[in-house]
């Protein structure tokens, strides 16, 4: 069974452009050996980080939980998942775009996408829009 999953997290530390093609590297040879595809957005203003993967049920679960343990980025939080019946990156085993540069209308309201510093009000809606965003971005690779 195909599933979607998507997370945002907050990088422990500023990451240079080197830093950021290491970890896509890497990323993009695991993803692939497990069939994983999906899309990684970075904000080098917030030190933010966005992630929908795609793929088998068990192997998106099972990476999910080697990026829970990640020292790289703190407070991991799972925004979206559901059960696909197709892939909507599925020539990417990891696609990158920086959110700074991203077309705003994209973002409109966007103030961050991470759970612990969005007021009661702002969280509600927020699944939707994470997921509309990234619908609409695998339409333009």
């Amino acid at each position: 069974m195909l599933t979607e999953l998507v997370y945002c997290s907050v990088a422990t530390r500023i990451l240079t452009m080197e830093d950021l093609d290491g970890i896509l590297e890497l990323s993009r040879e695991k993803n692939a050996r497990l069939n994983v595809t999906g899309i990684l957005l970075h904000s080098a203003r917030t030190r933010e980080f966005m992630q929908l993967l795609e793929g088998e049920k068990k192997d998106v679960e099972d990476l999910m939980g080697v990026i829970e343990m990640d020292e790289r980025h703190t407070c991991v939080d799972v925004m979206y998942q559901n059960e696909i019946k197709t892939r909507s990156f599925e020539d990417w085993s990891m696609a990158f775009r920086p959110l700074d540069e991203m077309d705003s209308k994209l973002l409109e309201g966007y103030t961050t996408f991470n759970a612990e510093s969005l007021p009661p009000a702002l969280l509600k809606g927020r699944t939707s829009r994470a997921r509309s965003m990234m619908t609409t971005l695998s339409k333009d690779l």
